[in-house]
């Protein structure tokens, strides 16, 4: 039987730490149960998870796209022929080190939609996708991935939420958009921020009708980092955020097994 790559979307709204919680994944899935890890920054505004991992590409997705548009005749290239033209050159974007590697969307460099670029990432991650045990890719804030089924492919998607109402409403949204949008087997919530009492919170939750994987709790040694700018990977591994996303993977580890 071949072996099928996960693909996870991490979402969730702007702040809820996204970034963070992939983070905190690569180091655990790399450094405890030796898996072949892809990361994808597809956040083309807040491209944080390179320096939360130490791993900073030179070149990006669209770095590339720009490049073949403007040395190709036909300025006005669509969306398919530049995914043509780029899929062999895919492999050198990728900045790898003996545990993972991380491929970055970018930022775009004109103004207006980010539709192009997000069709192209759809294209990379299909062609990709069958070369790494676990795919993480951490998504743009809100919906828009999801909706234009820039992660229509993906068997897992991740919600991250604070702990606050926004946050879980954003969770509604996004949870219907993945049922409707995407190809996924199972959608799960992480809380994550959590900080003492949340009862106010607990009939919200309880209604969204998401499996529950995990509580991150709010972790000063993360705030610490985050102050001294060191990565997340370096994290100890008695820390609490740690501990409870070794938890999480186990879940989903389980889950996987068990489908």
């Amino acid at each position: 039987m071949t072996k099928k790559t996960k693909i996870i979307a991490i979402t969730g709204k702007g702040g809820s730490g996204k970034s963070v919680t992939t983070a905190l994944m690569t180091k655990l899935l790399t450094e405890k149960y030796n898996k072949k890890l892809l990361l994808i920054d597809a956040d083309p505004t807040h491209p944080h998870l390179s320096y939360l991992v130490n791993l900073i590409p030179e070149r990006t997705i669209e770095d590339l796209r720009s490049e073949i548009i403007k040395s190709s005749m036909n300025q006005t290239l669509e969306v398919e022929e530049v995914a043509r033209k780029i899929d062999f050159k895919i492999y050198d974007l990728i900045k790898e080190t003996k545990k993972f590697g991380l491929i970055a969307i970018g930022q775009p460099r004109i103004e207006g939609c980010f539709c192009p670029l997000n069709s192209l990432l759809r294209s990379v991650i299909d062609s990709i996708s069958k070369d790494y045990d676990f795919i993480l890719i951490d998504c743009e804030a809100g919906l828009e991935q999801i909706n234009r089924k820039v992660i229509k492919n993906v068997d897992i998607v991740l919600i991250i939420s604070d702990m606050s109402v926004r946050g879980i409403e954003t969770v509604r949204s996004i949870t219907e958009s993945a049922k409707t949008f995407t190809n996924c087997e199972y959608i799960g919530l992480i809380l994550n921020k959590v900080k003492g009492s949340y009862d106010s919170l607990l009939e919200h939750i309880t209604n969204l009708n998401l499996p529950v994987l995990g509580k991150i709790p709010e972790d000063e040694m993360i705030s610490q980092f985050d102050l001294e700018g060191r990565a997340l990977i370096q994290l100890p591994e008695n820390t609490p955020s740690i501990i409870s996303v070794r938890n999480i993977i186990e879940k989903l580890l389980n889950q996987k097994s068990n489908e």
